[in-house]
Formats: C-alpha cells, structure tokens, sequence
C-alpha cells in the first residue's frame, strides 16, 4: 500500500515488466504485463508511458525517474494502423502536461492512497474515528489509538502513519466501527465491519442465486 500527498499514479505490473514487439519492422515494444500503455522504444532506449492524454518518460520501467516527455520517437508515431491501438494513436503526439504525477511503480498487486496535499478529517460523532476528507480512498484516523485504517476490496489494514507499513485488521477493528451513526456519510463501511447488521445483511445478499 502506497502514500501520496500529491498527485501519483500507481502502474503494476505482473512480475518483473516484459514486452513484445508491436509490429514486424518496429523497433517499437509494448508491455504486456501491465493494463497501462507502456512502450519501449529500442532505437532511444527510453520508456513512455500514456497517461490519460499525455506522455511521460523515463530511463527505467520500474525506478524511472518518470519526466514528462516533451516529443515522441517516430517508433511512437509508426504504430500500425490496428484497433488495439486506436487509443494510443489518437494521443501522439499527445499534449504537454505542466506538471507531472508522481508514479509509483509496483511488480505485485499493490494499491495507493492519494490526499490533495496534507490529510484533513472530518470527525464521526459518538466514535473516536475521523475520516480523511481529502482522499478518494476509505480511510480512517482512530484517535485515541493514534492509528490509521483503510478499507479496500473489503478489507481492512491498519497503521501507525499512512505511509505504512501496514498489516491486516479485518479481523480486530476497534468497536468505534460499529457504532458509526446510521446517518453517516461514512457509514456504508459498516457492510464490511464483522459484527454488525449491515455485515450479516451483505453475507445473506451475496448467498442470494442469481441468473447469468
């Protein structure tokens, strides 16, 4: 699990990166192991890397440093007419971001928690929980703990700061999560909170057969 304050990117792949050609008479290899496009051009010996709608760069796949490319190789602008690459074409030679994300790099599954700048909270009456306003993510500060939890996929993970290390909680949240008020905005978690009736409820709603 990683942490950012600032804006970042996450790119996995599965395993050490690998790649394959494009194209017969391309110089030109993309990585198969990742859902991102990522390209290695063999003739610069460089990386790129399409994010959204513009490139970024580097030296290695994996410990970069990611910079924003200011011009692609003509391998890049040779890409074969093929719909599997309609996507990628449509963005060369791409814009020129002005700034460029932090991007973190993984060869196992991993997730990311980003805040816009230092965290902020907005507390959770009658619980000693706070939850990270400025974040997309699930996360919560127990404050008399002094501990950080964060739920993904379902399950929970607990540290001490937010930048880890982190190690699984499901098993043994404080009580706090179950007394989160009905009326809260937070109080969807409490689906996957052991002990309560939202948890009992979406056990017998995942039981339920259903028709494919």
């Amino acid at each position: 699990i990683f942490y950012s304050a600032n804006p970042a990117i996450l790119v996995i792949f599965l395993g050490p990166p690998q790649f394959k050609p494009v194209g017969k008479g391309n110089k030109l290899l993309f990585a198969i192991n990742t859902n991102w496009d990522l390209f290695f051009d063999s003739n610069g010996n460089r990386y790129y890397l399409l994010n959204t709608d513009y490139w970024l760069e580097a030296p290695d796949p994996v410990k970069g440093p990611w910079t924003i490319a200011r011009s692609l190789p003509e391998t890049l602008h040779q890409l074969p007419a093929n719909p599997n690459w309609d996507d990628v074409r449509a963005n060369i030679p791409g814009k020129v971001a002005k700034h460029a994300p932090a991007v973190i790099v993984s060869t196992e599954p991993a997730e990311m928690i980003v805040t816009q700048g230092e965290p902020t909270f907005t507390p959770i009456p009658g619980t000693s929980l706070m939850q990270v306003a400025n974040t997309d993510s699930t996360v919560f500060l127990h404050s008399k703990e002094g501990q950080f939890y964060y739920l993904v996929a379902g399950r929970w993970f607990r540290a001490g700061n937010l930048g880890g290390p982190w190690k699984a909680a499901t098993m043994d949240l404080p009580d706090d999560f179950r007394m989160i008020p009905d009326d809260s905005p937070a109080a969807f978690v409490k689906a996957s909170v052991r002990g309560t009736r939202e948890a009992a409820d979406a056990v017998l709603l995942a039981s339920v057969p259903k028709r494919v």
